[in-house]
């Protein structure tokens, strides 16, 4: 991931922004009825630039279940830290990766 990526897209706060939005739309009557393929396909619609843009994200916002939001704001943190030249992408790729194998795999 390289910088301008990062810049040219939303801002964190988008982001979380448009997730709450996604999340709260699960819970709408017109959506939550719908089979699972049917809600893929609406609320990728609904979302087309999100969808596009923030595949990863798109997919997670519209999981079934309780959303992650200390990992996701772990992670705008690592964004911000690469916007804010405090931090290379590679280097943030591995500080997640290292974090994230201890936090769910050193332990077991």
């Amino acid at each position: 991931m390289n910088k301008e990526f990062i810049e040219d897209g939303l801002t964190n706060e988008e982001i979380i922004e448009m997730i709450r939005k996604i999340r709260d739309r699960l819970k709408e009557d017109d959506i939550s009825k719908l089979s699972d393929m049917d809600r893929y396909v609406k609320l990728k619609e609904e979302y087309s630039f999100f969808s596009r843009r923030y595949p990863m994200l798109y997919e997670l916002s519209i999981r079934k279940g309780e959303f992650d939001w200390d990992s996701l704001n772990y992670m705008f943190n690592m964004r911000n830290r690469i916007i804010n030249d405090e931090m290379t992408s590679e280097d943030a790729s591995i500080k997640v990766g290292q974090d994230w194998f201890n936090k769910y795999c050193k332990k077991k």
